[in-house]
């Protein structure tokens, strides 16, 4: 709620859904863990999961590295970082009883903060977009349960896959962005393809 209200004020052209999604953006599980890591919150969390440790040094560290402000879902974030921050940022306002206290805090906590000029759609959208525009048929074809995989087809050509064994959503997510960077490369190559069969 303390971040929609700020961006509210903030943003006062923007629409209903694009505060949404930007609120969203901003304190969703992704972003709260990669908080409790920049501040190595995650050192005093009392846990009895041993695969934890893992997780959060090894995969979950790794991954924000090639996504500095946000993976828009390639990364499957341990959840219980996100509550440590959800609980801290609690604390705060419980502590202090105020709100302009508590986003004095919390502000600094989420910096870098995703602004209207860097939100960027998900890789799912991202790739329906692209293909609407193209005139291309996609079809998202689901073995998650078996595999932990999700295939893509483009006009009944396969072009990309995505796995993830945590989360469905994150594999569907790989899938697209794998997707898209194909798609993207073949459109391109038919482009050119057209270039030089008009120059020609």
């Amino acid at each position: 709620m303390l971040i929609t209200l700020k961006q509210f004020f903030d943003y006062p052209d923007l629409s209903p859904g694009m505060l949404t999604k930007l609120s969203a953006a901003n304190v969703d599980t992704e972003k709260l863990a990669r908080v409790a890591i920049k501040y190595n919150l995650h050192n005093y969390l009392r846990h009895k999961r041993p695969l934890l440790k893992g997780q959060v040094r090894e995969e979950f560290k790794e991954a924000i590295l090639e996504y500095p402000l946000h993976s828009l879902g390639l990364i499957d974030p341990p959840k219980v970082l996100a509550d440590l921050v959800e609980s801290l940022i609690g604390a705060i306002h419980s502590d202090s009883n105020c709100l302009d206290t508590t986003w004095q805090v919390v502000k600094n906590l989420l910096q870098p903060l995703i602004t209207p000029e860097k939100l960027e759609v998900n890789q799912v959208t991202k790739l329906y977009e692209l293909c609407q525009k193209n005139g291309l048929k996609i079809k998202f074809v689901d073995h998650w349960e078996k595999t932990g995989e999700v295939e893509v087809f483009v006009d009944g050509k396969f072009v990309g896959k995505g796995k993830s064994c945590g989360k469905k959503i994150t594999a569907k997510n790989r899938a697209a962005h794998n997707a898209y960077e194909q798609v993207v490369q073949n459109l391109s190559v038919e482009v050119d393809r057209l270039c030089d069969e008009t120059q020609s």
